[in-house]
C-alpha cells in the first residue's frame, strides 16, 4: 500500500510539471540569429557534417532538444542541428533571449527501442518487472514484458505484449494507456495441500506516465490491471503498480 501511496504522489508531481513544459505545435519557439552565422548539423554532434549555414537575423523554429543539441528548421523549411550554446545569444520576438526550458525533447518523437525496468506490487506481492518496446509511430509503442511476482501463497509469472498509446507525445512528461494480453503461470507454495501448477492467458488494460530524464534516460510509472481466464470460468482479477527506469537506444 505504502508503494501507491508514493506512485499516486509521483505521478501527481509529474503531471503538474508537465505544464511547465509542453512542446505542443503551439508552443514551438521563434528566434531571430545575433551571432554573425550559426553552422547547421545534419544530426546532433560535431561528428555530423555541416549542410547549411544561416547568417545573423535570420529566423529559427526551435524544435527540440537533445543532449545539448537543438533541432531547428529555418523559413525555407530546412531541418538540422546546432548546438545549444551556438544559440545562447539569439533573440524571441519581444527581444528577449529564448526561454529553452519550454522547448520539448525529440527522445520521445523519433523511432526507437526502449528497454525497461521496473518494481513494484501485484495483489501486495512485490514484483520485479523487465520489457523491450519498439515506437514505431509518434503515438505508438508496441512492448513485451515479462514479470515475476513472490506472495505468501503462490508464485506468480506474467509474460506478453501490449500496445501503448501516448496522447501528447512532445510533453516532456507524457501520459499513455495500454492495452494486450498474455499467459501467466501461478506456482502455488509447496506449504499448502496438494498444490497444482497453473497455466492461464489474460487480458491486460492499464495508463501510465513516462517522464523523459536525459541523455536517453525515462522515469516510468504504470498501473495494470489483469483478467486472468481460468478453467473453472471463474475469472480472477488482479492489480500491479509499479515504478522503474527506461533507457532508450
Amino acid at each position: 500500500m505504502r508503494l501507491v501511496v508514493v506512485l499516486l504522489s509521483v505521478l501527481a508531481a509529474l503531471s503538474v510539471s508537465a505544464y511547465a513544459d509542453p512542446a505542443s505545435d503551439d508552443a514551438l519557439l521563434q528566434v531571430k540569429v545575433a551571432e554573425p552565422f550559426v553552422e547547421v548539423h545534419t544530426g546532433p554532434g560535431r561528428g555530423y557534417p555541416v549542410f547549411h549555414v544561416v547568417e545573423r537575423d535570420a529566423s529559427l523554429t526551435l524544435l527540440f532538444q537533445r543532449a545539448g543539441w537543438i533541432k531547428v528548421e529555418t523559413l525555407r523549411g530546412r531541418v538540422g542541428w546546432v548546438p545549444r550554446r551556438a544559440l545562447t545569444a539569439t533573440l524571441d520576438g519581444k527581444g528577449q533571449p529564448p526561454l529553452m526550458t519550454r522547448l520539448g525533447h525529440e527522445a520521445f518523437l523519433s523511432g526507437h527501442w526502449q528497454a525497461s525496468v521496473m518494481m513494484g506490487e501485484l495483489e501486495g506481492a512485490s514484483s520485479l518487472s523487465v520489457a523491450l518496446g519498439y515506437r514505431f509511430t509518434e503515438n505508438l509503442t508496441a512492448e513485451g514484458m515479462f514479470s515475476r511476482s513472490s506472495g505468501d501463497f503462490a508464485n506468480t509469472t506474467l509474460a506478453g505484449l501490449n500496445l501503448q498509446h501516448q496522447m501528447f507525445p512532445r510533453w516532456r512528461v507524457s501520459p499513455y494507456v495500454l492495452l494486450g494480453g498474455g499467459k501467466a503461470s501461478i506456482e502455488p507454495r509447496e506449504t499448502l495441500v496438494r498444490p497444482e501448477n497453473r497455466d492461464e492467458n489474460y487480458v491486460v488494460s492499464g495508463f501510465g506516465i513516462k517522464a523523459y530524464l536525459s541523455r536517453g534516460f525515462v522515469l516510468r510509472g504504470e498501473y495494470r490491471s489483469y483478467v486472468l481466464f481460468t478453467e473453472e470460468n471463474d475469472n480472477r482479477n488482479l492489480e500491479e503498480w509499479k515504478i522503474g527506469f527506461s533507457a532508450l537506444f
